[in-house]
C-alpha cells in the first residue's frame, strides 16, 4: 500500500478568515514505513494525518493511494476505503464508555459486515495478541489509560488494516505505559504494517524510521533511516 501526495495543500474559510492548513506537501509512503508526523501545535500535522486517513480532503493537489486517486472521491467510497485499509488510534481513545472492550472492538466488523461468529474468533485473537483477554467484558470507565489505549489499538487492528494513523496516541499517557504503546507500533512494523503517527514528542519521535516536520503548514524536513 503506497501513499503519495502531489502539490496538497489544505484551506479553511471561516467567514471571511482564510488559513492555509497545508501548503504545497509532496510526500511519498512506501509500504512497511514507520513514520513520525512533528510539529507544534496548529502546524498542520492532524490535518495531514485527517487528510490520509481519509477523514478530510484536500483543497488543491493529489492524493494517491495504491495507484488510485482518491483526492475526489465520493463520500461513501472514502468510508469503504477508510475501513478496508486504515487503523486508527487517537489520544483520548475514543471508545465508548457504555460498551465492553469486546464491543468497542467490534465496531469496524459490524461497518464491514463481517458475520458474527467470525466477529468472535476475530476479536478473540486481537485481544490475546495484545494481552488482554481478561479485559474483553469489561467497560473502559473501569480500565486503566494504558489497558483503553490497547484496546483502541486492537479496534484499529481488528479489520487487518495495512496502514495505522496514531494521533498524539501517548499524549494522556504516562512515560512508561507511552514506552509499552510504542513498543506495540514497532512489533506491528515488524510484521509489516505501515505505521504514521502524529506527535509533538520529539522523544516518541525517535522511535520511528522516519521523521516528517511540518512548520507552518509546510513540509520544513523528512529524515529517513533514525533507526
Amino acid at each position: 500500500m503506497m501513499i503519495t501526495l502531489k502539490n496538497l495543500s489544505k484551506t479553511y474559510n471561516t467567514g471571511k478568515i482564510e488559513v492555509k492548513a497545508l501548503k504545497n506537501i509532496n510526500i511519498h509512503i512506501d509500504k512497511g514505513e514507520f513514520i513520525a508526523i512533528v510539529g507544534t501545535s496548529g502546524s498542520g500535522k492532524s490535518t495531514l494525518l485527517n487528510i490520509l486517513g481519509l477523514l478530510d480532503k484536500c483543497s488543491e493537489g493529489v492524493y494517491t493511494l495504491n495507484g488510485q486517486d482518491v483526492s475526489s472521491l465520493k463520500d461513501k467510497e472514502k468510508a469503504k476505503l477508510r475501513n478496508k485499509n486504515f487503523g486508527f488510534v487517537v489520544q483520548y481513545f475514543a471508545l465508548i464508555n457504555d460498551y465492553t472492550a469486546f464491543e468497542n472492538i467490534e465496531i469496524p466488523l459490524e461497518y464491514g459486515k463481517i458475520k458474527k461468529s467470525k466477529r468472535k474468533e476475530l476479536i478473540r485473537g486481537i485481544l490475546k495478541s495484545l494481552d488482554i483477554s481478561d479485559k474483553a467484558r469489561v467497560s473502559p470507565k473501569e480500565l486503566s489509560g494504558g489497558q483503553n489505549q490497547r484496546v483502541a489499538i486492537a479496534r484499529a487492528l481488528v479489520n487487518n488494516p495495512d496502514i495505522i494513523l496514531a494521533d498524539e496516541p501517548t499524549g494522556a499517557l504516562d512515560s512508561k505505559t507511552s514506552k509499552e504503546v510504542m513498543n506495540i507500533f514497532k512489533e506491528l512494523n515488524k510484521e509489516g504494517k505501515t505505521i504514521i503517527v502524529v506527535t509533538h514528542d520529539r522523544d516518541i519521535a525517535s522511535c520511528c524510521k522516519r521523521i516528517i516536520s511540518i512548520e507552518d503548514g509546510e513540509l520544513v524536513s523528512d529524515v529517513r533511516g533514525i533507526k
